[in-house]
C-alpha cells in the first residue's frame, strides 16, 4: 500500500512509486537549493564540537596550530589529537545528528512532505528488508576481510581489547544508524527524488546522486594517503549501485541496511592508519590496496544485487519505463 500523497492531480503517474512519491508536497527547484543550503549549514555546525575538541587536545599534545591547518584531515585521528578514540568517534558521528535534523526541517517545512516520504514508497518503512540486506552485507564483511587475510597475511594484526571494544560497538549501534541513514536519505531520497521530479527518469538519478555521493567522500582522508585516481572507484562504486537498489527496490530500505552494515563493519572490524573512521576495532591493517579491494567491492556489490533482485523480484523496468 503506498503512501498518502498531496501530489498534483494533472500530472501523470510516474511509473516508478519512488519516484512518483517524490512529487508530493512544494517541489520549486529553488526549494531543493535552499534545501542543500540549510542541510549543509546544519552539517557545518556539527563540526563545531568537533573541532574544538579535536583542537584544544592537538594542542595540549604539543602541536602548533600551524601544524594543526596543515594536517586538517588529521582531525578525526585520535593518535594526532591525543583525543580518546571513543570520545573522537562519538563527536564524529554527532554531526550527523545536526545534518539530520537540518534534513527532517527542510522536508517536512520547506516541502510540506511526510518525512517518510524521502525513505519508502510503501506504507510503512519495511524493516524486513532492512535486516536482510544487513545481514548479508556483515556477511561479505567477514568473509571478505577472511579472503584478505589470507592473500596479505602479514598485513593484519590483531588489535582485540574487549571493555573499549564493547564500548565502540554501543557506540556503534547507537550512532552509525543517524550517519549512515542521514546519507541514505540525503543522497538516495531527497536528491535521487528531486533529480527525478525534474527528468522524469529513474536510471539519470541513478548516475547523478552516484557521482555526488563519490565527490563528498574524496575529502576522506583515505584519498590524500593513496590518490583520487585510486580511490574514487571505492565510493563510486557505491554510490551508484546503492542508488540503483533503492530505484528497484522503490524505497531506502536495502540501503539502509547495507549502509549500516559496512560502516557499522569498519567500526568494529578493521581499520588502517589512513581510515576515515579510527575506532577500537578487532583488526588493523598496515595499509589498504585500493586496486584488489575496488575488483572485490565490484563484485560483491554485483553478487548482492542478483541477491536483492531475487529475493525481493525486482523488475528491471522500474528503472527506465516512465509513466504508468
Amino acid at each position: 500500500m503506498e503512501q498518502a500523497t498531496n501530489i498534483p492531480p494533472h500530472a501523470a503517474p510516474l511509473y516508478n512509486r519512488f519516484l512518483q512519491i517524490g512529487r508530493s508536497g512544494k517541489n520549486n527547484w529553488w526549494r531543493y537549493v535552499l534545501g542543500i543550503v540549510i542541510v549543509s549549514a546544519f552539517y557545518i555546525v556539527g563540526e563545531i564540537p568537533l573541532a574544538k575538541m579535536a583542537v584544544s587536545s592537538a594542542l595540549k599534545h604539543g602541536h602548533t596550530l600551524a601544524e594543526i591547518l596543515d594536517n586538517q584531515e588529521k582531525i578525526i585521528d585520535p593518535a594526532f589529537t591525543g583525543l580518546n578514540s571513543n570520545v573522537e568517534l562519538i563527536l564524529e558521528l554527532l554531526i550527523f545528528f545536526f545534518a539530520m535534523a537540518g534534513l527532517w526541517i527542510v522536508v517536512r517545512f520547506l516541502h510540506s512532505k511526510k518525512f517518510t516520504s524521502i525513505i519508502t514508497s510503501a506504507s510503512r518503512i519495511r524493516w524486513k528488508r532492512f535486516a536482510f540486506a544487513f545481514l548479508i552485507w556483515m556477511i561479505f564483511g567477514f568473509a571478505g576481510q577472511y579472503i584478505s587475510m589470507l592473500v596479505y597475511p602479514g598485513n593484519y594484526k590483531v588489535c582485540f581489547h574487549l571493555q573499549p571494544f564493547l564500548l565502540t560497538l554501543l557506540i556503534g549501534v547507537l550512532m552509525l544508524p543517524v550517519q549512515t541513514w542521514f546519507e541514505e536519505y540525503f543522497f538516495r531520497g531527497y536528491l535521487l527524488q528531486s533529480i527525478g521530479t525534474i527528468t522524469k527518469s529513474a536510471i539519470i538519478p541513478v548516475f547523478i546522486t552516484g557521482f555526488l555521493f563519490m565527490l563528498v567522500h574524496m575529502t576522506n582522508p583515505e584519498v590524500k594517503a593513496y590518490g583520487a585516481l585510486t580511490m574514487f572507484p571505492a565510493y563510486l562504486l557505491p554510490g551508484i549501485f546503492f542508488a540503483l537498489f533503492a530505484t528497484l527496490d522503490e524505497g531506502l530500505e536495502s540501503t539502509m541496511g547495507i549502509h549500516f552494515a559496512n560502516n557499522l563493519f569498519g567500526t568494529i572490524g578493521v581499520t588502517s592508519s589512513a581510515s576515515a573512521i579510527q575506532a577500537n576495532t578487532i583488526w588493523t591493517a598496515e595499509k589498504m590496496y585500493p586496486v584488489s579491494d575496488n575488483i572485490f567491492l565490484f563484485a560483491q556489490l554485483l553478487l548482492l544485487f542478483f541477491i536483492l533482485m531475487k529475493v525481493n523480484k525486482w523488475e528491471l523496468k522500474k528503472l527506465y519505463r516512465k509513466y504508468q
